[in-house]
């Protein structure tokens, strides 16, 4: 099969750039000694979690328990669930988990660490925790060094629970190189603080987990940092090039559609609306439209209603006509993933794989 036999909107990844994406991100990381733990958010496919591993990382990364036992399921055991597991259910769902997987959660709260210790604990099982760091985002984590001392004492005095290290997202760090720079300096004084807190204390720190697509080749450059946790990597968007973390030749995925319409004079409307895209703004520039049409990149997709995708192309120069196909690199990888029930991977315009987006709509 053609890509241009595909109906649209489809969800096109270019193999040899995803590749090129995979083995790049492995080579820095051996080349720096950092562990590599990939988001899987991104993609949501075990499949491709095989292949990151393949090339090099040590296990993967979820955000849900619902991504954990998709990937799970696809064979895979190593799994840092990079996110807080509150509630008696999920606690329980953890811990059946973590009878058939190395498990390792992330919390920044003793509620969700007594929780978790009496579920594992009753199914007779291990779980391995990191603390959460706060070193900006202001999203989840404990804000200093004191507390996370405190945090990390109380873990491990947990039944089932075994304490690993720390964890911190830099979530905050999408924004162009200079100002990474600048916010770095800040967050490696907090990380020298809590690094020399716990070795004063005699807390031993397995892994000092860090980084983000964005920060994802600095990561030797935060202090005390033996893990990355990038995402965005494997296919980036049109965010990841606004903040210089890759250039549009490293932007493996996009999105085909067809022009539906060209009766409104200089507007086009694309059969992607907001059931197709990523809602997010563009973070960067002007911060104007949902995504960048590859073919004409003086269209601006100005709006986004359910089904359809309102182009301004009154600064144009292209005819369009009702049935061209256009290719558009979302702003936000991630969520557009989830939108869709499968991606098609392909070599030029021949299509040569076909992947279900097994983990879509796991928000459990």
């Amino acid at each position: 099969m053609l890509v241009s036999e595909l109906e649209t909107p489809a969800l096109i990844v270019d193999l040899d750039v995803m590749d090129r994406n995979l083995s790049r991100m492995a080579d820095y990381c051996r080349g720096h000694q950092l562990l590599l733990r990939p988001h899987t958010k991104t993609h949501k496919i075990p499949e491709l979690a095989r292949r990151q591993i393949d090339s090099g990382a040590t296990g993967i990364t979820v955000a849900k328990l619902g991504e954990a036992e998709v990937m799970l399921n696809g064979g895979i055991t190593d799994i840092l669930i990079a996110y807080p597991i509150v509630g008696t259910q999920k606690a329980k769902r953890l811990a059946k988990l973590a009878e058939q997987a190395d498990l390792t959660v992330s919390l920044d709260s003793e509620e969700a660490a007594r929780a978790i210790s009496e579920a594992v604990s009753q199914q007779g099982v291990k779980v391995g925790v990191l603390a959460e760091l706060d070193v900006g985002f202001s999203r989840c984590g404990v804000s200093n060094e004191v507390e996370l001392l405190m945090l990390a004492r109380k873990i491990t005095s947990l039944p089932g629970l075994e304490f690993k290290g720390l964890m911190f997202f830099p979530g905050h760090f999408g924004v162009v190189p200079e100002e990474r720079a600048a916010m770095r300096v800040q967050v490696n004084e907090l990380l020298d603080r809590v690094l020399d807190l716990f070795a004063r204390d005699g807390v031993p720190l397995a892994i000092v987990s860090g980084g983000s697509t964005p920060a994802a080749y600095e990561g030797d450059l935060f202090h005390g940092v033996n893990e990355v946790r990038p995402g965005t990597y494997i296919f980036n968007d049109r965010n990841t090039v606004g903040v210089s973390a890759a250039t549009l030749d490293d932007c493996a995925l996009w999105v085909v559609v067809t022009v539906v319409s060209t009766s409104v004079p200089g507007r086009a409307v694309i059969d992607g609306g907001s059931k197709t895209f990523s809602s997010d703004r563009y973070q960067a520039g002007d911060g104007n439209g949902f995504g960048l049409v590859k073919e004409d990149r003086a269209a601006e997709i100005e709006r986004l209603s359910e089904e359809h995708g309102h182009l301004n192309i009154q600064r144009s120069e292209r005819k369009y006509r009702v049935g061209d196909r256009l290719s558009v690199i979302p702003n936000h990888v991630c969520p557009t993933v989830n939108l869709h029930d499968e991606i098609y991977g392909v070599r030029g315009e021949r299509v040569e794989t076909v992947w279900r987006v097994e983990g879509r709509g796991k928000v459990r």
